[in-house]
């Protein structure tokens, strides 16, 4: 999945896209795996989200799940506006796409070494979720180090 560069260069990034039909199915989970070895460094945290004009709501409520070298979890739930009050997309893109780019921790160390994982599934009421065709997980050194 190509979303416009913030300008910096990922430590880590991937994408899982998904069939455009049925759409993106709640049990449907993408699962990214890094691996930390210096644990003074901070990131920046991105979803990377992409869907067709047709995308029935302005927003969308994912859970991301952090699970940590030492087995530990964590999980944060994400409410992001995609659209305005009048429709209009708030992302970017051409054609029928649009991408967007939803930061969602800033300046985020890591507090082992080791394997990480994130896991993200959406959280909407409609099971399939129709015109979601990627989700995409970033992490950006930080410019607030």
């Amino acid at each position: 999945m190509m979303i416009g560069a913030c300008g910096t260069d990922a430590f880590f990034a991937g994408s899982k896209p998904f069939e455009m039909n049925p759409g993106w199915q709640a049990e449907e989970v993408a699962v990214f795996e890094w691996q930390v070895v210096d644990t003074l460094a901070r990131y920046d945290f991105f979803v990377d989200l992409r869907h067709d004009q047709q995308y029935p709501f302005s927003n969308i409520y994912l859970y991301v799940d952090f699970t940590f070298p030492n087995g530990r979890m964590l999980r944060d739930t994400l409410s992001c506006q995609l659209a305005d009050k009048r429709g209009n997309w708030l992302g970017s893109g051409f054609g029928n796409m649009v991408d967007h780019r939803i930061g969602f921790r800033r300046a985020m160390g890591f507090p082992l070494t080791g394997d990480y994982a994130i896991s993200i599934a959406h959280g909407m009421r409609i099971d399939p979720l129709p015109g979601i065709s990627d989700v995409g997980f970033r992490l950006e050194p930080s410019v607030d180090q």
